[in-house]
């Protein structure tokens, strides 16, 4: 693992640290923001942003815990950062507590910052004379990293100079020799990383964080605030402790960095050191020295310990500093130089290449098609991918850095998409719901009729028969004479209610054969055609002359025909009053569909839905017994098909009835014509 991985549980595809990557080290990964430990330069930046945690930092602890509890000589190095970062406890306090720990000494790597200075003084001097240049500050491990992987063509331009934590782990070798342990203690992750660089390997055997420190101190039960005050042990700085702030190196080394002097150019935070050194390599700076920070400043490093502001952090720091140069004289500031004159500060650095190759345009337009961008104005360099525009992100798709799919106008369009199937897939399902409960409800109804109808037809024979006795015993002019014939006609429409529910109640009884459903309608047009013509209504039919030869129940399925065309004509009141079936095949599944649409008053969406229920009716009392639909929809459901009405008040009904063909391969009926359209009489009289 890496010194800095991702907690995939908690990665929420924010893509927050793919954008703030200057390395472009995080791989993202079925939506996992994957930090690629090659490529990672321990910047902390993806830490920063990461609002949810999600980014694990190498631990330290564990290791430190065990160097005190062996018993060897460990000393620690505390960064000159320390006051800005544990703001609410004096300084004094916090050596105090860290020595605490178990460390033989606490040195403060502001005097190695001091070491440090004075070489670069000395290097900026040579290169002032010789007219040499540039050079690249190299204090920030982070920008060290990155020159050596991703700008190797600047990599002589690097100062061969050690940091200050480097410094100052050679110094407290050089004074108590090579057996001992170091430990750094800062805000900064990539001193992690710069202590396995194999330059300066084997200086630092451990860094702590900040934060680490105190998980340290609050296991060992060490409250600093109540710590007595201590000074460092080792040399004493002047103006080291400045190092975290912005031109400290230049005031350390006693370099005056002038806002007109062009030789010198200083840049903190990571989008303006990254312009700073792409304008060095790419020529358009003559600066000769460059002194960059990927943090602004040390003391805003990734770990640091409060939220404290820049400018809150560089008060409470330079405070510190200013009283610190009080205590320390010129002479003893001297000594502390002298026993180190000479140290070596040198270093090399280690040639890498981690520039990944550009894509071919064709491959380019080939990931921006991937992510749905198909013309320059579907590139909306929203940079919610991480990424600045959509081509950056494209060539990221094809280096196998990124996913099309991080695209959030891509996600918005799949999830609307995603939206309107599932959508369709409710209606669908409720439709399917609704459709069962009624083939429930009509089975239970067919056999609860089947029962009344044959306890009922046989009292109401025996009524019918006497009724008719007594009329033709009874002479013309009787007074009862009506009573009797009400009772007949009474008696005969219950009779007829009977034989509905006899009717529904043998839809379970199918008898299919070969039918020419085209000879069909014919024959319902004429058997309808005077009942329509009495109303003033048009009868239209238009048959498709495509029309397989059908493996149906004749009998039944035009017994369901006559129901809708008969309520159709019912329903048409108007002068231009028209009914009208209709029939073509539908290849896509081989069902035969036939509508019968009317002109007429139309059924309102509350009694839509319950057409097809037993016993509903819109008709008048005396006019309709309420079961021709449910009828017709259980002979339908019993061909494998379907029945559906659709209607606007005042602007008619449609009933749309699907049936399986039913016969692979069957063909048209010979002798056919390609369409038949048939009018009504009425019709026929208004085309002559």
């Amino acid at each position: 693992m890496g010194i800095v991985s991702t907690i995939p549980e908690k990665c929420r595809r924010c893509y927050a640290c793919v954008r703030d990557c200057p390395a472009k080290a995080i791989k993202v990964e079925h939506g996992q923001a994957l930090v690629i430990e090659e490529r990672c330069i321990a910047c902390g930046n993806c830490v920063k942003v990461c609002t949810q945690n999600a980014k694990r930092i190498q631990d330290g602890t564990e290791e430190v815990s065990e160097m005190l509890r062996d018993g060897k000589r460990v000393f620690a190095c505390l960064a000159p950062s320390f006051p800005a970062a544990f703001d609410t406890v004096a300084p004094g306090k916090v050596i105090s507590a860290v020595r605490r720990l178990g460390f033989e000494e606490v040195w403060s790597v502001a005097f190695g910052a001091e070491l440090v200075a004075r070489e670069y003084a000395k290097l900026f001097a040579r290169c002032k004379e010789m007219a040499a240049g540039p050079v690249i500050a190299t204090p920030c491990p982070a920008l060290v990293a990155y020159v050596e992987k991703y700008m190797p063509d600047l990599r002589g331009a690097l100062a061969p100079i050690v940091s200050p934590m480097i410094a100052t782990a050679r110094a407290i070798r050089r004074r108590h020799g090579e057996n001992v342990l170091v430990v750094f203690i800062g805000p900064c992750i990539a001193k992690k990383n710069e202590i396995s660089d194999p330059s300066v390997a084997g200086q630092v055997d451990a860094v702590l964080t900040f934060r680490e420190c105190v998980c340290l101190m609050e296991a060992a039960g060490i409250v600093a605030a109540a710590e007595p005050e201590s000074d460092f042990d080792g040399s004493r700085s002047l103006l080291g402790g400045s190092f975290p702030l912005s031109g400290g190196l230049l005031k350390t080394s006693g370099v005056i960095a002038d806002v007109l002097d062009d030789d010198i150019v200083t840049a903190e935070g990571k989008d303006r050191a990254l312009i700073a050194i792409q304008e060095l390599a790419t020529g358009l700076t003559e600066a000769r020295f460059f002194d960059v920070l990927f943090c602004e400043g040390c003391i805003n490093g990734p770990r640091m310990l409060n939220e404290l502001g820049l400018y809150a952090r560089r008060e409470r720091l330079a405070k510190y500093v200013n009283e610190q140069r009080g205590k320390v004289t010129a002479e003893e500031f001297q000594r502390g130089l002298a026993e180190f004159r000479d140290l070596s500060l040198e270093r090399s650095f280690t040639p890498q290449n981690l520039v990944l190759p550009r894509p071919s345009e064709e491959e380019i337009a080939s990931a921006l098609h991937e992510m749905r961008k198909f013309a320059p104005e579907d590139q909306l360099n929203c940079g919610a991918c991480g990424y600045p525009t959509c081509r950056e992100k494209a060539i990221a798709v094809c280096q196998g850095l990124a996913e099309a799919s991080m695209c959030l106008p891509f996600l918005v369009d799949e999830l609307e998409a995603t939206c309107r199937q599932l959508q369709a897939s409710s209606e669908e399902l409720e439709s399917t719901h609704q459709r069962l409960v009624q083939t429930e409800r009509l089975a239970s109804m067919g056999q609860l009729s089947a029962g009344v109808a044959h306890e009922i037809n046989n009292p109401l024979g025996t009524v019918l028969i006497y009724s008719h006795m007594l009329l033709r015993h009874l002479q013309g002019d009787n007074p009862i004479r009506g009573d009797l014939e009400m009772i007949v006609n009474e008696a005969s429409r219950c009779k007829k209610i009977v034989r509905g529910l006899l009717d529904f109640a043998r839809q379970s009884r199918v008898s299919k054969a070969p039918t020419d459903l085209a000879a069909m309608i014919d024959e319902i047009r004429t058997v309808m055609l005077p009942r329509a013509e009495r109303k003033a209504v048009r009868l239209i039919t238009h048959v498709d002359g495509a029309l397989p030869t059908m493996m149906i129940d004749g009998d039944q399925i035009k017994q369901m025909l006559i129901n809708l065309v008969g309520n159709g004509i019912d329903a048409t009141e108007k002068p231009d009053g028209e009914v009208s079936m209709r029939t073509w095949l539908r290849t896509a599944d081989n069902h035969v569909v036939i509508e019968v649409t009317d002109n007429g008053s139309g059924i309102s969406q509350e009694n839509l839905s319950k057409l097809f229920t037993p016993f509903f009716t819109t008709k008048g009392i005396g006019q309709g017994t309420g079961l021709g639909l449910a009828i017709a929809y259980g002979i339908v459901k019993m061909h494998s098909g379907d029945i559906r009405a659709e209607s606007e008040i005042g602007k008619g009904t449609t009933f749309r009835v699907s049936l399986p063909v039913g016969q692979e391969g069957a063909e048209p009926p010979v002798g056919r014509a390609p369409d038949v359209q048939s009018e009504s009489a009425e019709e026929r009289s208004e085309s002559v």
